[in-house]
């Protein structure tokens, strides 16, 4: 382990921005000291800023190793398929594939937001997360269900709205390619 005035530095791809944001938070729960994560690239000038480990927006206090792990709720198919069933304005489902993967359909009632490409999304102001998404911010009092393709991307926005203060959050594992094995009804865009 690290000394506690050391910085630990990571080199990472601003494509794999919510995996880099992941690690540092497991880390930093661990006891890790700070980390500051340095994009690899030369054509941004934004992406050249140092992200720091202890923005006040993206680790909590909840973050230090001292803290109690935090519940995520695990869905089955099953359980969307009821959901999906009957829409409850106090529980968003959240799609955080690209755009060339939300092409091919939603899961009915779910929400697009391309976690890939916005991994900040959850981290802005009700205001301007309506104007760049197109839709209302959940509540910090919602219930928030995360899918991806496979369930990575998933498992890392859940940690992450974890992080922006979401206490009831939940993912779906089995994610789209289950969705579509086991013939889920198949939407495109859904208000």
């Amino acid at each position: 382990m690290a000394s506690k005035h050391a910085v630990l530095c990571i080199r990472f791809s601003p494509t794999k921005l919510p995996f880099a944001h992941s690690y540092v938070t497991t880390l930093t729960r661990n006891g890790w000291p700070p980390v500051c994560l340095y994009p690899r690239t030369r054509h941004s000038a934004s992406a050249q800023r140092r992200w720091k480990s202890t923005d006040t927006a993206t680790v909590s206090a909840k973050s230090t190793p001292e803290a109690e792990p935090r519940h995520i709720k695990s869905y089955t198919y099953e359980d969307i398929l009821a959901l999906t069933a009957s829409p409850s304005p106090t529980r968003v489902l959240i799609d955080v594939r690209t755009p060339s993967e939300t092409a091919s359909g939603l899961i009915p009632t779910a929400k697009i937001l391309n976690i890939t490409a916005n991994p900040e999304g959850l981290f802005l102001s009700p205001e301007e997360f309506e104007e760049r998404f197109g839709w209302e911010k959940p509540q910090k009092d919602a219930e928030i269900l995360f899918y991806c393709k496979a369930g990575v991307r998933s498992r890392v926005a859940a940690r992450m709205a974890r992080d922006a203060g979401y206490e009831h959050v939940g993912e779906f594992p089995g994610s789209w390619d289950e969705w579509v094995q086991k013939g889920g009804k198949i939407g495109r865009e859904w208000a």
